[in-house]
């Protein structure tokens, strides 16, 4: 990846995972795709997204990210999808962590 700042693709690995499950591209769509990805890769590896999503966030990266949207052919990605999707992600984390101090 461009300067191996993401060298385990977590966050590309998501959007995959979105272009093959047939979530809408909506928080509702999204939402079921953090949830779906947790089943699939575990906990800890949607704590791993969680924590690159975080250097995405940091790094103003998500231009990057729509092209890799595209280069999937997932139809109307744009970056506010991809903000959308990073902080439904990142409220589903906080939820399950929430509920887990409880």
């Amino acid at each position: 990846m461009e300067g191996n700042r993401y060298p385990e693709n977590f966050f590309e690995h998501y959007i995959v995972s979105f272009s093959t499950t047939g979530c809408t591209l909506d928080e509702k769509g999204f939402e079921k795709l953090a949830r779906l990805y947790i089943e699939i890769e575990g906990i800890n590896g949607f704590i791993q997204l969680i924590k690159e999503i975080q250097v995405v966030k940091d790094n103003n990266d998500w231009a990057y990210f729509e092209s890799i949207a595209g280069d999937f052919g997932i139809e109307g990605f744009n970056t506010i999808n991809l903000k959308v999707m990073a902080e439904v992600a990142m409220n589903v984390y906080h939820n399950i962590s929430a509920a887990g101090n409880n």
